[in-house]
């Protein structure tokens, strides 16, 4: 049997479809009957399932309501464990069953963005774990895999496709960008790596929607900075710009500008009201949902590159983000999406 790789299924499943005689196929396409089609899937899905179940642990916890229990995957070798919070209880109690080993876990870290956490175990030998893919790359129709516990069965696979890249649902905006995976999700489930059909991990199960007809996925991208933080500083480091934006008539292709600069922030020395946002860091910027895609991404302490257009020129800025305000002051204001700043002092007019 011929062997499909992740490029050729989608070939595949276009293929075995029947169409008409008033149909179009691609020109190019490989030609393969149903059956082959099915057969070559099947197969592939079974490789990437064997491959990366023993990465794939249960998570079991308990809560005011009583037990409550997910997935979760290794991140390492050295036992720390990726899954979502909503799956670890009050965070004491933490079991975790890999293969016949049943073991006591430690929260390390919880991102309230996201969901995301990070446990640990003491394993006596190092672990397997997954692999990083790269989600950039996904698109409406890649195929997918989900390998988790749902309810109280043995480790299971799932298969579907991405159903779209989703910066919102139900009128919020997410914390960053989410893939919207056309999988079933059931209960148990979350906290599962989603794979590509190379096996690489490009996210973790987040959450399901519409009944569990589907879900959406953490970007493993989104999921690693927690994992960084932790390993460097302790704990999240989300980074503070102490801007806010507005939508403007687009310059160099972006609709951001600048608002308002909190004086006290660490962007009020080089930026301006006024300055166009065209990048930050990695992070191209046009649309509001790129600027909390950028926001998500800084972390305090840690120089970029920021791309501006000012007065008909584009220049590229050094800034380095500084703590999240949030953790020092209880009390700000918050200035639009992604945006806060320290309110002014007692004895001064808003």
């Amino acid at each position: 049997m011929r062997r499909l790789t992740a490029f050729s299924l989608c070939a595949a499943l276009t293929c075995a479809a029947q169409v008409s005689s008033a149909g179009i196929a691609p020109a190019d396409a490989p030609k393969f009957s149903a059956e082959d089609a099915g057969d070559a899937i099947g197969a592939l899905i079974t490789r990437v399932f064997e491959s990366s179940a023993p990465a794939v642990v249960r998570i079991e916890a308990e809560d005011e309501l009583g037990k409550v229990s997910g997935t979760g995957f290794f991140a390492d070798a050295d036992g720390t464990i990726f899954t979502v919070s909503s799956v670890l209880g009050d965070g004491t109690g933490i079991t975790v069953t890999h293969g016949e080993r049943k073991m006591s876990a430690k929260l390390l870290a919880q991102d309230e963005r996201t969901g995301v956490a990070l446990i640990k175990v003491d394993t006596p030998e190092p672990n397997p774990f997954l692999l990083q893919g790269d989600s950039a790359k996904l698109k409406p129709s890649s195929p997918l895999m989900v390998v988790g516990f749902p309810f109280d069965h043995e480790v299971t696979p799932s298969f579907g496709l991405v159903g779209g890249i989703d910066r919102k649902a139900n009128g919020k905006f997410f914390a960053t960008t989410h893939i919207r995976a056309n999988i079933p999700v059931q209960r148990g489930q979350g906290g599962s790596p989603v794979l590509d059909l190379d096996g690489a991990v490009v996210g973790i199960l987040v959450s399901g929607f519409d009944g569990g007809s589907g879900g959406y996925v953490l970007p493993i991208r989104a999921a690693e900075k927690i994992h960084s933080d932790y390993a460097r500083f302790g704990g999240v480091r989300h980074g503070w710009a102490g801007v806010t934006l507005q939508e403007v008539p687009a310059v160099e292709g972006s609709r951001m500008a600048i608002d308002v600069v909190d004086p006290s922030g660490p962007a009020a020395s080089d930026f301006r009201t006024g300055d166009v946002v065209l990048q930050v860091g990695d992070i191209a910027i046009s649309e509001p949902e790129d600027a909390l895609d950028a926001s998500f991404f800084l972390t305090a302490g840690d120089p970029i590159q920021v791309r501006i257009a000012r007065d008909g020129e584009v220049l590229t800025l050094p800034f380095t983000p500084t703590e999240h305000p949030f953790d020092r002051k209880p009390d700000l204001q918050a200035l639009g999406p992604g945006g806060l700043m320290a309110p002014p002092p007692a004895n001064t007019s808003p």
